[in-house]
């Protein structure tokens, strides 16, 4: 079925199951922000900080409300699953056709992407997969998940096998990454207002100087 599904020139197919994993993110915020506006809430602040920030900061924010570990792995590897199922065949499809993406910040985003791949793709070939999944675990700049997968594209790996060596990395480094700020729990309990306080105004500050500077400095 996978191997249908992530075949040769299937890059619409990929995006396709990405986008309906990202309305069912969007229909299971909008069910919590019915039911429980608290859990909605944390689910939106860790979905926001997971997406601007890293899963960290992601993480750091579950932990901090004490959300069930089960649980907490389980959302933040679903939004690097849809970041994944949805960056990676707009790359691939830009990268055959750098036409394809027309939104400015978007494509601004994968030709960064594309040269940090670029960049990373000889030495995580000369290793093969195993490369490819240490660079989706270490927590460096430009990579993880979603450059990790275009990094395995240009290594010429299949779909199905960059997909699923990238979401099984992801998992094994969300799950080290949770036990590993566990053990500053406590700290974060205390500072779990502060915490997103600090994001918020951080991811704001960042929108702004992204506006000011494509308008003014560019």
């Amino acid at each position: 079925m996978l191997q249908h599904i992530f075949s040769k020139q299937s890059e619409g197919r990929i995006l396709a199951v990405g986008l309906l994993f990202l309305v069912a993110l969007l229909m299971l915020l909008a069910f919590y922000a019915v039911v429980n506006p608290k859990d909605f809430n944390i689910l939106l602040s860790m979905t926001a900080s997971n997406i601007l920030f890293g899963r960290m900061s992601g993480l750091s924010i579950g932990i901090a409300f004490q959300m069930n570990t089960f649980w907490l792995i389980i959302f933040n590897l679903f939004i690097e699953t849809i970041m994944v199922l949805i960056f990676y065949p707009l790359f691939v499809m830009s990268w055959e056709s750098l036409h394809v993406v027309s939104y400015a910040p978007l494509k601004d985003f994968l030709q960064r992407s594309q040269e940090s791949a670029q960049k990373y793709q000889p030495l995580i070939k000369k290793y093969g997969i195993i490369g490819l999944v240490l660079f989706v675990l270490f927590p460096l700049t430009m990579t993880g998940p979603v450059v990790g997968s275009f990094v395995g594209y240009l290594m010429g790996l299949r779909h199905s096998t960059t997909i699923l060596v990238v979401i099984f990395s992801t998992f094994i480094a969300i799950v080290l990454w949770t036990y590993l700020i566990k053990n500053f729990e406590a700290t974060l309990i205390v500072y779990s207002d502060t915490l997103i306080t600090i994001l918020s105004v951080a991811a704001i500050i960042s929108l702004v100087w992204y506006f000011i500077k494509r308008r003014f400095l560019s």
